[in-house]
């Protein structure tokens, strides 16, 4: 059995089968070890149906071996399968122990099925079998991925006297998986023996949810002050939160210390520091980056493109995109969105129309509403609107609040004030109480001086109460991040920031 195991990475199937033949030919085939070893086999290569063979051949099935299967078809994301086969092992009277509870409630997480979750857990409580961490953690996270956070909290709770880290690392991403941050905030403050994983998923819970400045200031308490060695996730989060808040200083020394630290000799990092030097304005260093990239793979060839596409390099990423074709590597979803928006931002739209509408010929892929996206993007820049709207009411998808927004951002440029009535009016259909819209049809309308219908926008603006999202910018001084949102009096330099903004506004009035 110790054989078999230790051959799952060593060898191929077709020797995994010659050692099957073998351990049958010497009679060892009817043992439920050795055919629950060689399910864990079959299962590494991806062959669940032979590993239900053995199980099928097997005279006697015991707990083990049920195990073993269901094991096989939930680790194959077949989870549906794996639950039937538990309910199975039930009817033949088999009494599961915490292994299997544990995989049958993940089966149940793999499937986001709450109910049948729900009454694998009120079978758990009435078997008699005692619920360790193992099969705690399980049902914590099945009822996170399921939605109903408070069902885990609820159970973190009972099992208070014997959590470890790993629970408590569970729980915590549970909660910032459900967006519910400032709960996995208290509860990572409440944790007493941190690893690196309850850094990085508090990280990572920040960075998802737009919470970048305070997932900085976590990672340089993680650095300075825990004795916890940050890792490649740490990395992948914090220089997510550089890009995002353009802190190029910060990712920078980031990419020195995964330099120092050895941390990217697998190249994994590769596509992160490229995306983050491209978001932070540093186009040139980004390229050098890609530059020393030994193997090139589709991600950061995308990362490149999607890069120059964003500075509007858009002759520059064609070739780039060319350049990754003919060394092989076939472009993806997001290949495809940074390559429509070199082809709107650099005014492209022979190319661009080729590329869109070649790409399930060319490359295999679907449009997608982003793709569409950039097409209309890149179709309104140049005035064509009427083809714009007659493309989004042929697209294979419903368009969302983006799609019509697009188009009515092109016609308040090419002062369209028919045609943005009638988008707007299709926007409204799908959010009525967006400010937004009503702001650009009052701009709209107030440029070709229809000032009847300015006021009976604004009056409508005045009775719903609608306010924009204050907006929010961020500047890194000396490797601090500074955030400002309009209207906020919170920043602790708030006066002499007014101070010299009074300063440069004077002087430009001069």
């Amino acid at each position: 059995m110790n054989l078999i195991r230790n051959s799952r990475n060593r060898i191929g199937l077709r020797e995994g089968e010659e050692i099957h033949a073998s351990l049958v030919k010497f009679g060892y085939g009817c043992s439920e070890f050795v055919a629950s070893a060689l399910i864990g086999l079959y299962t590494g290569f991806g062959c669940v149906q032979m590993g239900r063979k053995v199980f099928d051949e097997m005279p006697q099935r015991g707990l083990v071996l049920w195990t073993a299967l269901i094991r096989a078809y939930v680790s194959a994301r077949r989870a549906e399968e794996g639950l039937r086969l538990f309910a199975k092992m039930r009817e033949a009277g088999v009494m599961p122990d915490h292994v299997a509870l544990a995989i049958a409630v993940s089966g149940c997480s793999q499937l986001g099925g709450l109910d049948t979750g729900r009454l694998v857990h009120g079978f758990i409580c009435k078997s008699g079998v005692q619920i360790d961490d193992y099969v705690s953690n399980e049902l914590i996270g099945m009822y996170g991925e399921c939605g109903s956070l408070d069902d885990a909290c609820r159970l973190f709770c009972e099992t208070s006297s014997s959590r470890n880290v790993v629970v408590w690392n569970n729980m915590i991403h549970q909660c910032a998986k459900n967006e519910e941050l400032d709960l996995a905030c208290e509860l990572f403050n409440e944790v007493e023996f941190r690893d690196v994983v309850t850094w990085n998923t508090m990280l990572g819970g920040l960075v998802r949810v737009g919470r970048c400045k305070e997932a900085l200031e976590l990672f340089h308490e993680m650095e300075e002050c825990s004795g916890v060695e940050p890792n490649r996730l740490t990395m992948l989060s914090t220089l997510s939160a550089c890009a995002s808040l353009g802190a190029l200083d910060v990712g920078t020394w980031l990419h020195a210390y995964i330099e120092k630290k050895s941390l990217n000799s697998d190249g994994s990092l590769d596509s992160s520091l490229i995306d983050m030097y491209s978001k932070c304005g540093c186009i040139s260093k980004a390229i050098q980056v890609f530059d020393k990239v030994p193997v090139r793979d589709v991600i950061s060839w995308t990362s490149l493109i999607c890069g120059l596409a964003m500075h509007g390099h858009g002759k520059e990423c064609i070739m780039q995109f060319c350049q990754m074709q003919e060394a092989g590597a076939k472009p993806d979803d997001v290949t495809m969105v940074g390559v429509l928006n070199a082809c709107a931002h650099a005014g492209l739209l022979e190319q661009g129309l080729q590329y869109f509408y070649s790409m399930e010929t060319a490359y295999n892929l679907t449009p997608k509403i982003e793709h569409y996206g950039c097409i209309i993007d890149l179709l309104g820049r140049m005035g064509r609107l009427i083809e714009v709207y007659n493309l989004i009411n042929e697209m294979p998808m419903a368009p969302n609040e983006v799609i019509w927004g697009t188009l009515l951002s092109a016609c308040r440029v090419h002062n369209n004030v028919e045609l943005g009535e009638l988008v707007a009016k299709r926007m409204l259909e799908l959010n009525h109480s967006d400010p937004w819209i009503r702001v650009v049809m009052s701009n709209m309308n107030a440029e070709a001086m229809n000032w009847d219908v300015v006021m009976k926008l604004r009056k409508e603006l005045k009775e719903e109460g609608g306010k924009k999202v204050p907006g929010c910018s961020s500047i890194e001084v000396n490797g601090m991040v500074h955030e400002f949102v309009v209207g906020d009096s919170s920043h602790p330099q708030r006066s002499e920031i007014h101070l010299l903004l009074e300063k440069f506004e004077a002087t430009s009035n001069l």
